[in-house]
């Protein structure tokens, strides 16, 4: 195991952190090394090793990408299966962020989804996600933990 990855579980275990969709979908359609390692941090979630959150939006853009890769049933499978996840927890979207992702979007110059997934992330203060988008990268406040180059 790299060190930088020794580095970054050991973060996520001393820190509250955010899901970015990617995650589950890298976990539930790539067979190569990135969607292993997807797998080995949705296993540290079934661990309760890590504290996590997501949107409610991130289960539209699985249901949506899963549909597209795979096929509606298994999108639909999948979506149960992280519903149903207790050791993860949902932040809904409700106006207020809606209202800070539109700032977000505007100051940060990220697409709007990533607006919705960031403005998600401070109204709870967590400053670390966990995703394979490099656009987080620009966001000076939280850390980015990229599984696809985890040994």
């Amino acid at each position: 195991m790299k060190k930088e990855q020794k580095e970054q579980e050991l973060f996520l275990k001393n820190n509250e952190a955010y899901i970015d969709a990617n995650l589950f979908i890298y976990a539930s359609t790539d067979l190569k090394k990135e969607g292993d390692n997807a797998r080995k941090i949705i296993d540290l979630i079934k661990k309760k090793e890590i504290s996590i959150f997501t949107a409610t939006l991130t289960i539209d853009e699985i249901l949506w990408a899963i549909q597209k890769k795979k096929n509606k049933e298994t999108a639909y499978q999948l979506a149960l299966l992280i519903l149903e996840m207790p050791q993860l927890k949902f932040i809904p979207v409700d106006i207020e962020i809606i209202r800070s992702s539109i700032n977000i979007y505007k100051k940060e110059n990220l697409h709007p989804r990533d607006a919705i997934h960031l403005a998600a992330m401070q109204s709870k203060n967590i400053k670390a996600i966990i995703s394979s988008d490099p656009d987080f990268d620009k966001i000076k406040d939280i850390k980015r933990i990229d599984f696809v180059y985890w040994d």
